[in-house]
């Protein structure tokens, strides 16, 4: 008997254990297509006459919590919603916005926030203080976790590696300013994105700044890249670069210009590196070697993500003077449309020019986080102005925490969330499980409303840009939970051991324990190191 798992109060949360356990393991038993062979071919997505399951999702009936005071800085004080659920709150210092944390064997991984000189680790069940680190630059990122080491950057200007037990600097190396995007790792290669001038080579230094922790940082140029026939040419004309460094050392292993910074983060997936940039142009290079594979001026709006052989993109189109934003799928080997139609299209006010982007922080508040580390006006190198015409994103915080719609695949579904609709659409056929439309909560028209999905088994977790976090079914768009913190959430939440994490646009580091273990398994943006967790 198939039984629908539902989340329940806190007093059924033994049984509710106890049956998800059941289920999974029942699953677990039962013989699954690979991925590949669930998406198959590519075929026709269907006209957009076929209409989707409705789903109506009503913020307005979220239950509201209350935190308490959270009294000093980088203590946790525990709270409990009115429907029975626990969790804990931590105030960083500064009150800036937080990026994702990162996940690995007990503890949490977070930066200050947007103009802040900190990192921390903290235990995730308890959310104590375990370590803290200075930077010697403002704005740390979402950070990743491979090998017993932390990676991380600054918005200005450096890329940091650090010990993943004690918070000790390992290697840093300055970049460039600004850095909008986050590093991806894989198999002991480090991915990172920055401008290409003003920035120095083949130099051997002890790094010394607000540290107070000195490390060697040996830099090595690599080879310059040969010119090669075919789909070699134009490598290497852009204003920035993709870097690729060994994860321990920071040696340079390879670099390719690329034509603006990246949104969000590479995503790497079976020997290849993935990125789109914010002038929208889409890229894909071997990651051993740097090799240009191919590269679309494809009007991208987020990190891609990449199924078996597919790539799926975000991407806006313009008709009759207004914004439409996109799902699509790409031939990873070529980058070429696996159809003719998008999976998805709907209308995208949040990318027009100056709208922002749909980024959960206000724009008055932009403009201060930007002055506030020296943005009183926009940086050259940070090429906004390309940003802003595809995307509506002009300061250099707006970059940072632009995320866009990108979508997430689980058990043979493409999920994303676009504008006030949530979206679950057959990866193979383009046909649609669900739609939800999200209403209430205060919420304009144009509004982004959440970020990208965490995926659990059988829900997706979202925060949303005015302080949500919701649980909803993968399968049938059921919502399991819906609860309203008092401050915005400004990126995609972590999940790991049944607690869903999430910092605000206020500087909270938020933990609420679900009671299911469902909610395990995404420890980054994007799921894991390498950006692309797939389920």
């Amino acid at each position: 008997m198939k039984t629908r798992r539902r989340f329940k109060g806190a007093w059924q949360f033994f049984t509710a254990a106890a049956v998800v356990g059941a289920c999974l393991s029942a699953q677990a038993l039962r013989p699954h297509a690979t991925v590949a062979q669930q998406l198959g071919a590519a075929k026709e997505t269907p006209k957009a006459s076929d209409a989707p399951k409705p789903v109506q999702i009503d913020l307005g009936k979220a239950v509201k919590v209350s935190l308490p005071k959270t009294g000093e800085d980088l203590r946790p004080v525990s709270f409990k919603t009115n429907d029975g659920r626990e969790g804990w709150v931590v105030r960083i210092p500064g009150g800036r916005p937080l990026a994702t944390p990162a996940y690995s064997k007990g503890r949490l991984f977070v930066g200050g926030g947007y103009g802040s000189h900190e990192f921390y680790a903290f235990d995730a069940k308890t959310g104590k203080l375990v370590w803290k680190t200075n930077t010697g630059d403002d704005g740390p990122t979402a950070a990743v976790v491979e090998d017993g080491l932390v990676a991380f950057n600054t918005e200005s200007c450096t890329l940091v590696v650090v010990d993943e037990q004690t918070g000790k600097l390992v290697w840093q190396e300055w970049l460039g300013d600004p850095l909008m995007s986050q590093p991806a790792v894989s198999k002991g290669k480090l991915y990172m994105a920055y401008p290409g001038n003003g920035r120095g080579h083949a130099m051997q230094q002890n790094v010394l700044g607000q540290t107070g922790q000195s490390a060697a940082v040996v830099v090595h140029a690599p080879e310059p890249p040969q010119k090669k026939e075919g789909n070699q040419d134009g490598q290497e004309s852009g204003s920035h670069r993709l870097l690729c460094a060994d994860l321990k050392t920071g040696r340079h292993l390879w670099e390719r210009a690329i034509s603006a910074d990246v949104i969000s983060a590479p995503v790497v997936s079976d020997g290849k590196v993935y990125a789109t940039t914010f002038d929208g142009t889409s890229y894909s290079f071997d990651a051993a070697t740097g090799d240009l594979i191919w590269k679309k001026e494809n009007a991208g709006t987020s990190a891609p993500v990449v199924v078996a052989n597919q790539v799926v993109v975000t991407q806006k189109e313009e008709r009759e003077g207004k914004a439409y934003e996109s799902v699509q799928r790409l031939d990873a080997r070529r980058g070429e449309a696996a159809s003719a139609n998008p999976l998805v299209r709907g209308e995208a006010g949040y990318l027009g020019k100056d709208k922002g982007g749909g980024v959960a922080i206000k724009q008055e508040a932009q403009s201060s986080l930007d002055a506030s580390v020296g943005f009183a006006s926009t940086p050259t190198a940070a090429q906004l102005t390309k940003a802003n015409a595809h995307l509506g994103v002009n300061t250099v915080v707006g970059g940072w925490a632009y995320q866009g719609s990108r979508a997430a695949y689980s058990k043979g579904q493409m999920l994303n969330a676009q504008g006030r609709y949530l979206n679950s659409v057959n990866a193979t056929d383009g046909r649609f499980a669900w739609r939800a439309e999200v209403s209430g909560g205060g919420l304009t028209e144009d509004a982004q409303v959440f970020s990208p999905p965490a995926l659990g088994e059988e829900f997706m977790y979202l925060s949303s840009s005015l302080g949500h976090l919701l649980a909803v079914g993968q399968k049938d768009g059921g919502v399991g939970f819906i609860y309203h913190f008092p401050e915005p959430m400004v990126f995609q939440p972590a999940l790991a051991e049944g607690s869903v994490y999430a910092g605000t646009s206020g500087g909270l580091l938020v933990c609420l324990k679900t009671g299911s273990q469902d909610a395990d398994g995404w420890y980054a943006w994007g799921g894991n190191g390498e950006h692309n967790k797939n389920k």
